[in-house]
């Protein structure tokens, strides 16, 4: 049964920036915009990249080998619609100074 874990403190993760973090023995990276916290798989579901080592804009990250872009509100593979590429994501909360992670 999944349940939220605390990944990291919010002052870990300033706003426009992401830091990767292991929870349950999975990567995943969290995102920071403007306050709001997401988290997704950090494996690129292409080519397997970092992507919290990606470039952040207009809610989405792109992978930084060949720039695919994920929503980083739903996961979705933004240039095609191909469902299969779609990035793993984990529902986020602040509790306190802790973000916590579902897993």
């Amino acid at each position: 049964m999944a349940e939220f874990r605390s990944i990291c403190r919010t002052e870990d993760v300033l706003p426009g920036t992401s830091k990767l973090f292991v929870a349950e023995d999975r990567m995943i990276g969290v995102f920071n915009v403007g306050g709001e916290f997401f988290a997704l798989a950090n494996e690129c579901p292409h080519a397997g990249a970092s992507l919290a080592h990606g470039c952040v804009t207009d809610g989405a990250v792109s992978c930084r080998i060949h720039h695919w872009r994920f929503s980083l509100r739903t996961g979705q593979y933004l240039d095609e619609d191909k469902p299969e590429y779609d990035a793993a994501t984990y529902p986020v909360r602040v509790a306190g100074n802790d973000v916590q992670v579902e897993v």
